[in-house]
């Protein structure tokens, strides 16, 4: 099983002080370091960083900003069967990074959403250690604002500004819309107004992983996540015990690391459509944002509760795109 016509169908960029999403981001453009710039030291800064701290995006706050600025977004409605983000689909795929995820669904007007449950917590309201900041460190070194500009590796990262890509895809019989954050790309021309289809089909989309000495994934999560975002490329920087990329970063394709991988990534796609199609049979007859189908996947079997839960309103959503959708399937 494959994912066919996948699309990107826009790019938002989070603001942490206003709280809010914003069009047309700025986008950051790939850039391979000098000889003259190694090694890259990826703890420089780690005193600055900027964790979340509890200000991010809640679950589906993408995918609703998307829906409430389209021209047609009752056509959208109609033609999607679930709404979710990338994190979720490779939980559904295969991820073992823990033994159990729990899980919720809600279906609201015909269209199924799914979050995982961790999503409803920030486990990031302290300084991560050295480590887990290093790729965003990395992204630092590599992509900056306009093709060919040097480096600002002074400048604090910081972890609550992300842009994000919205994409659709076809999953067998289902339609997918879903979210994922979007590092950079790999054009080496401005791309212009980001709003604007065209340029949006323009866009090469780039990533950097962060690969030690001697590391080693049987279901290598950064594929997936790459197959997911349409990354056809991907830079891989290998640092040191002392957080130093000495070497230069090599570019490789990623659809030769997947076929040189155990992990197939169509059992993956298959395993996800199946949970999907449960969800989709438990929650035939429901409609109702503040029901939620709970379940959970314990080391790779599914078990859902007996009993749908109520929440309370407006459950998972934004009131406001509550309104708006029922405004849209109002009888004229």
């Amino acid at each position: 099983m494959d994912l066919l016509d996948l699309k990107l169908e826009n790019m938002l960029e989070y603001d942490p002080d206003l709280k809010s999403l914003q069009g047309n981001p700025q986008m950051l453009y790939y850039r391979q370091p000098t000889a003259r710039e190694y090694p890259l030291d990826l703890n420089k800064g780690y005193a600055e960083y900027i964790p979340r701290r509890g200000n991010f995006l809640r679950a589906f706050g993408v995918l609703q900003h998307h829906v409430m600025h389209l021209r047609e977004p009752r056509q959208l409605l109609d033609q999607t069967h679930f709404f979710l983000n990338r994190g979720t689909m490779i939980k559904f795929m295969g991820d073992r990074t823990f033994c159990e995820f729990n899980f919720a669904a809600s279906r609201f007007k015909g269209c199924i959403y799914v979050r995982c449950l961790s999503e409803d917590v920030d486990k990031r309201n302290f300084r991560p250690k050295k480590t887990r900041t290093h790729p965003y460190k990395a992204r630092q070194y590599v992509f900056t604002s306009s093709p060919g500009e040097p480096p600002n590796p002074d400048a604090p990262v910081d972890e609550r500004k992300q842009v994000y890509g919205v994409f659709s895809a076809q999953l067998g019989d289902f339609r997918l819309l879903y979210s994922a954050e979007v590092s950079g790309v790999w054009n080496k021309e401005p791309l212009g107004d980001l709003n604007d289809p065209v340029v949006l089909k323009r866009c090469r989309r780039a990533t950097v992983r962060i690969e030690y000495a001697n590391q080693t994934e049987p279901r290598p999560l950064w594929l997936m996540q790459s197959y997911l975002g349409g990354i056809g490329q991907i830079a891989i920087a290998k640092p040191n015990k002392s957080g130093l990329v000495c070497g230069p970063i090599k570019v490789v394709s990623c659809a030769e690391k997947l076929g040189k991988c155990k992990f197939n990534i169509q059992d993956g796609l298959k395993q996800m459509h199946e949970i999907l199609a449960q969800i989709s049979s438990r929650l035939a007859n429901e409609d109702n944002p503040e029901m939620e189908l709970k379940f959970k996947i314990v080391c790779g079997s599914i078990l859902f509760e007996d009993h749908l839960q109520s929440v309370d309103p407006p459950g998972n959503f934004d009131q406001k795109f509550i309104d708006f959708t029922n405004q849209l399937y109002i009888p004229k």
